[in-house]
């Protein structure tokens, strides 16, 4: 049997994941829209239609051993990988390196910490040190809401041009360093555009995620919306699982199908 190991990464070096990646976000909770609210609309967000959201896999597949995937971006991506540290570290090395609060824009002001600040420099030292065959990123939650870029006098959210341009932007910068090594990179869509309160800024990111993955070779894009919302909106519950803790993070259970769903997509041939 090939061992594996799990790396959680901090501000503070090997700390837990729940300490400084899975913070509750904004204290927001999740609430199941309307199709009104949900519907996709003219950013190029397909049409999910009105079937169950799949919620992952139900299991992780057998040619996911012997592999190495670094996990970075926000809460949720840090949950992710927990999910594939507890599904997959057995065979495989997790190297989670996701932080709550944290996205890419870089907003001015002391409400963001200093160590969401710090990516464009950690990131490639993990790819320099862990050599991993595939890299996650997620910032579905932080960069689609308003913050305050430099310049502003204001918040504005990523309905504004030029907040638009800056995580466009930002977006190119972190795949040009996560693929510096010609490493997989995969994307994921933020389920946010199921919520009303963030559904406009998502479906401005989601697009922008949609035109990197095509433009950029080796990325790829996995649709995380899709795995838990349809066109009705986002359910508390799918196929019997709670999908939510009381930090709208995904429940331990939730975590584990989608952590099944994005190994097997990054490692297997048919994505199942």
């Amino acid at each position: 049997m090939v061992r594996g190991r799990i790396h959680r990464l901090g501000v503070a070096g090997v700390i837990t994941v729940l300490a400084c990646g899975c913070a509750p976000q904004h204290g927001e909770r999740h609430t199941t829209t309307s199709h009104s609210e949900a519907a996709p609309g003219r950013a190029g967000e397909p049409h999910y239609g009105a079937a169950v959201p799949r919620l992952g896999s139900a299991a992780l597949s057998p040619a996911v051993t012997g592999k190495t995937v670094l996990v970075v971006g926000d809460s949720w991506s840090a949950s992710i990988g927990q999910g594939m540290s507890e599904v997959g570290a057995s065979h495989n090395t997790v190297v989670n390196a996701g932080l709550g609060g944290c996205g890419i824009l870089l907003p001015v002001g002391k409400e963001t910490p200093e160590a969401c600040r710090k990516w464009p420099t950690r990131w490639p030292s993990y790819l320099q040190k862990y050599k991993p065959d595939a890299v996650l990123l997620t910032v579905g939650f932080w960069d689609v809401t308003p913050q305050r870029l430099a310049g502003d006098k204001e918040a504005h959210d990523l309905t504004s041009p030029a907040h638009e341009t800056a995580f466009r932007d930002r977006l190119n910068q972190a795949i040009s360093l996560l693929t510096e090594r010609n490493t997989p990179l995969y994307l994921m869509t933020s389920q946010q555009a199921g919520h009303p309160k963030y559904r406009s800024s998502a479906l401005v990111m989601n697009r922008v995620l949609r035109e990197a993955s095509a433009k950029h070779p080796g990325v790829r894009l996995l649709d995380l919306r899709g795995q838990l919302c349809n066109d009705d909106g986002c359910p508390k519950v799918l196929g019997g699982t709670q999908v939510y803790d009381p930090t709208d993070h995904p429940t331990k259970p939730a975590r584990a199908r989608l952590a099944n769903w994005a190994l097997n997509a990054m490692f297997t041939k048919d994505g199942a």
